[in-house]
């Protein structure tokens, strides 16, 4: 029978009790246990498309109902019956649905909801837009408590309040979330009287993944970097993925991991799970050695809670071959990564930064902060240790792109406090971007070029892992001017993709 009509019976002839809990519970705790029943079973609809994500969590919420048949203020009658079917129908609408944000959450093609207060922009395909309806009208808040409704849907048990004014969150559907309290928010000097909003940011994470391949045929880079890129892997080079927020650093380096094979130990610490490294095959078994760990925020921790640095402190006793940090962001990290880069263990690392110089330096400064090293041993350390970085950025007109490819070679012999870099390859902007009527950057037209040679440290580096010369003898060779990219990618094929 249809749960659904299962469910209906139930209600029409009295849902019968005994065996349950009879205790008398507010919508409000029951709402809570409902999510956190919900949460508990994420890998039945996480996967899923939104429509289909959306329908699996509705089947838990019936089955936490017909399992639990929890007594609710309001939803019992004069016989301290419950009345399954409105319940059911309560709890669906007030965990599933996000009123004005509904479709941008379930439209494949939004990546990033923005809540600039009472205003609403979404991110479609790298740009960033207003919020509209069907008919194409702006949706905005209408006012600060339907915010708060739906805001209380998007972050669960996570208060957002003027003691705790900057969280982090994650929504039913796996989706991040970090939220400013009204409080934190600067008036309108205009509109003083106006209501107080709340501001956030909600990133969405789509179920694909991307490949290196992909990534080639967006134009994001070309064959040859892919090529080079899967060798960092193969020969176990310590490699960053920079960039600034949202530019794409993490989906590259969830791409370049595919790359590592199924019988290497990946052990990886994130915060929020955003690279999902399981290899699966028709059983739906997962066939490759990874484990993934994600790390909590927590004030005045101790030694046992799995925050970021915990996690980085216990890696070492999980065997890994390849660590990979989705992100560091404290001094302490920075200071926990130099530790498992010196246990000899090829680090994968996103952060923040704009250049290949600028990435080396923050990890400098920011290892010196921690182990309170001075410049003069902490340098030297550090280039021994790192060897790639790959900068991204999203660009003006909504394209992603691979701006810099580099090797750390060492210390600059005229400057004894920078560290010596190799780029490998370049983007560069050529001709005058196109602009759309309304003033927009529609197009930066641009090359991706090779611009140096591998370096003898990076051949010896891969010789010892046993990778063929004819690997990488394309990077061996002098640049050329008549040296074209191309991006069509199917030859990255060939290299273990």
């Amino acid at each position: 029978m249809d749960q659904r009509k299962l469910l209906e019976l139930q209600t029409q002839r009295g849902a019968k009790t005994s065996g349950f809990d009879t205790t008398t519970k507010t919508l409000d705790v029951v709402i809570n246990e409902c999510r956190k029943n919900i949460e508990d079973r994420s890998e039945k609809y996480r996967d899923l498309e939104p429509l289909e994500k959306r329908e699996a969590i509705k089947q838990i919420i019936i089955d936490y109902v017909m399992e639990t048949k929890p007594l609710v203020v309001g939803y019992i009658d004069g016989e301290n019956r419950p009345d399954t079917l409105k319940l059911v129908d309560k709890l669906v609408e007030d965990i599933t649905n996000y009123g004005i944000l509904t479709a941008a959450m379930m439209d494949e093609r939004v990546y990033e909801i923005r809540s600039n207060g009472k205003e609403l922009k979404v991110e479609i395909e790298g740009k960033v837009q207003d919020l509209v309806d069907k008919e194409g009208n702006i949706i905005s808040f209408e006012s600060p408590e339907q915010q708060e409704i739906i805001m209380k849907k998007l972050l669960g048990d996570v208060r957002l309040t003027p003691k705790d004014a900057l969280v982090n969150a994650r929504t039913l559907e796996g989706f991040r979330i970090a939220a400013v309290h009204s409080s934190a928010m600067g008036r309108d000097p205009n509109n003083p009287s106006e209501g107080r909003y709340h501001a956030f940011v909600l990133r969405k994470f789509k179920k694909s993944k991307l490949n290196l391949a992909d990534i080639i045929k967006f134009g994001s880079m070309s064959d040859n970097m892919a090529r080079f890129l899967v060798l960092t892997t193969a020969g176990g080079l310590t490699t960053i993925c920079a960039g600034p927020t949202a530019s794409g650093k993490t989906s590259l380096l969830n791409a370049l991991l595919q790359s590592v094979p199924p019988a290497n130990r990946v052990v990886l610490i994130q915060n929020p799970s955003e690279i999902d490294m399981r290899f699966k095959d028709a059983t739906n078994r997962v066939y490759n050695d990874v484990l993934h760990l994600e790390s909590t925020e927590k004030e005045n921790p101790t030694h046992s809670d799995p925050t970021m640095a915990n996690l980085m402190a216990h890696l070492l006793r999980l065997s890994p071959v390849y660590a990979v940090l989705g992100e560091v962001r404290s001094n302490r990290e920075f200071g926990m990564g130099m530790m498992i880069m010196s246990a000899g263990h090829p680090l994968y690392v996103s952060l923040h930064a704009e250049n290949s110089m600028g990435t080396v330096m923050r990890f400098l400064r920011a290892y010196m902060a921690d182990s309170g090293e001075t410049i003069e041993t902490a340098l030297p350390g550090l280039v021994d240790l790192l060897n790639v970085v790959v900068v991204q950025k999203i660009m003006r007109d909504g394209t992603r792109k691979v701006l810099q490819i580099s090797e750390v070679i060492g210390i600059d012999p005229d400057n004894p406090n920078r560290p010596l870099l190799n780029d490998l390859y370049i983007f560069e902007p050529i001709g005058d971007p196109q602009y759309d009527d309304a003033g927009n950057i529609i197009s930066i037209p641009g090359i991706h070029k090779r611009v140096g040679k591998l370096s003898d440290r990076t051949i010896r580096k891969m010789r010892l892992e046993g990778i063929k010369d004819s690997r990488f003898d394309f990077l061996m060779e002098e640049v050329s001017d008549s040296e074209v990219e191309v991006y069509t990618g199917i030859d990255i094929e060939r290299y273990g993709l």
